[in-house]
């Protein structure tokens, strides 16, 4: 029993003994990369600096060596942060934050104000080269635009030249037709006081009649007989130039179709292929953010049309469940003419006009008693908003080419230009060209329209309203309203 006793104060001994050991060897292990931290800070050495100091945080176990540690540590990883600052590694700033989260008691102020200020300059840069990406696109497209309209311009004097030359022709068709006539008349005159003169002569004779009668049905039938040629060749001239006319038209028709086309298959690509350019923070009303060599079929001007006819029904399910009679197609139809003023493209506002049809989809989810209820609670209207978050599933007919559009018409409708609106909060330019256009719309509708609590206001009034609340409607946007009513 005492032999027992010996051999466990024996091996508690020894355990003792080894943990001592280990400790102190880690401890003088941290107190190695500490010194080698220090010796590559003090010959410039950020890099290797801050390797070692990580290595030393990782084994510091005791409070001195830690308090040591967290103190250089402090220093050279503001240190890497300021060289960060110079000479921008998205890794590094990565292993950094990471490493900060594992030691949290190595953050202080500077170095969270260094991480912030690290992060804004970059997405400032980041913005500045995607704005110039942007204006660049834009000029060449600018450029494009104009060369078109040039090209266009040129085709029509052209047309128009030919036109008037094709008019001379006419006149001077016509002009000889009357010169024929007044010839041929005064020839059939001179040619009746011949035959007066000639009946007068034959009464002698009756076989001199008989010829002079065959004679004269001869000439009378080639005259019938050039008569008719004249009047054919002047119909086939007639029908060439309606001909000519007409290819004039068509081609300049065609033009005016391939113009369009371009203009609404750029929308086709922008709101499809590269949701990045989807307008949704320009200030910008201008036909050249069509992206370049899109072609735009007729399977797609179909496309849009069934599009359109689609949401044109379920407007009216929209209209139905709020009670707002035409309020649908009163606002798209408005959408439509102001994307037209602010010199969008023709195609840009069709695909406005549909996406403005169903703005308001999120409604056919809420519960239709509180869409016509009088009073409403604070819960009550949130549970109203929330309309704007429960569109998407009224949406999935719609292509995935032109998604982006309905969403932001959809989601984003009720955003102010000064940031006070919801679901966002988005101000300014951040808010969708689409959404500041039915904000407008949605507004001038609505006042100038009758409710139970107030009557409705005249254009003046309206147009007056809107832009007097200039800290949440574009003014761009209510100055085109004010030009079209």
């Amino acid at each position: 029993m005492l032999l027992g006793k010996l051999k466990r104060i024996l091996i508690a001994l020894l355990v003792v003994f080894f943990t001592a050991q280990t400790f102190a060897a880690t401890t003088d292990l941290a107190i190695r990369f500490l010194d080698k931290a220090n010796e590559a800070y003090e010959d410039g050495n950020v890099e290797d600096a801050y390797k070692y100091v990580n290595q030393a945080l990782a084994v510091a176990k005791d409070e001195d060596s830690q308090a040591n540690v967290l103190y250089f540590a402090q220093t050279v990883y503001a240190a890497k942060l300021q060289a960060l600052q110079k000479k921008y590694d998205d890794m590094a700033l990565i292993d950094i934050k990471m490493n900060l989260e594992k030691y949290p008691n190595v953050e202080t102020s500077k170095i969270k104000k260094l991480v912030k200020q690290i992060e804004t300059d970059q997405a400032n840069k980041e913005k500045a080269a995607q704005k110039a990406e942007t204006a660049a696109q834009r000029k060449v497209e600018q450029e494009r635009f104009e060369a078109q309209q040039e090209s266009m311009e040129a085709q029509a004097k052209a047309m128009k030249e030919q036109a008037a030359a094709m008019k001379e022709q006419a006149e001077a068709t016509k002009q000889g037709q009357e010169d024929f006539k007044n010839a041929l008349e005064s020839g059939l005159k001179d040619m009746g006081n011949a035959f007066s003169e000639t009946a007068r002569e034959t009464k002698r004779s009756t076989r001199v009649i008989a010829f002079s009668i065959i004679g004269i049905a001869i000439i009378i039938a080639f005259l019938v007989m050039l008569i008719i040629v004249i009047i054919r060749r002047a119909a086939k001239a007639n029908l060439m130039q309606q001909e000519q006319y007409a290819q004039a038209f068509k081609l300049l028709a065609q033009n005016q179709s391939q113009t369009n086309r371009l203009m609404l298959g750029g929308i086709t690509d922008i709101y499809g292929g590269n949701p990045s350019l989807r307008i949704a923070g320009s200030s910008t009303w201008a036909p050249a953010q069509a992206l370049p060599d899109v072609t735009f079929s007729e399977e797609d001007e179909e496309e849009l049309k069934q599009l359109a006819v689609k949401c044109e029904e379920i407007g009216q399910q929209i209209d139905n469940v709020t009670g707002r009679k035409n309020n649908s197609k009163n606002v798209s139809e408005l959408v439509y003419k102001l994307s037209i003023q602010l010199g969008l493209p023709q195609g840009m506002a069709m695909l406005n006009f549909c996406a403005a049809m169903i703005y308001d989809a999120g409604f056919l989810a809420i519960d239709p008693d509180l869409l016509v209820a009088t009073q409403l609670t604070e819960e009550e209207k949130h549970a109203l908003n929330e309309h704007v978050n429960l569109a998407e599933k009224h949406l999935e007919f719609v292509p995935k080419k032109y998604w982006s559009v309905f969403e932001d018409a959809a989601t984003k409708h009720h955003e102010n230009i000064d940031g006070s609106g919801y679901p966002q909060g988005l101000s300014g330019d951040e808010i969708p060209q689409i959404a500041r256009l039915i904000r407008v719309a949605e507004s001038y509708v609505s006042l100038s329209s009758k409710r139970s609590y107030r009557g409705a206001m005249d254009k003046e009034s309206a147009i007056n309203t809107l832009k007097e609340q200039s800290a949440l409607y574009d003014q761009d946007v209510v100055e085109a309203l004010d030009k079209i009513l």
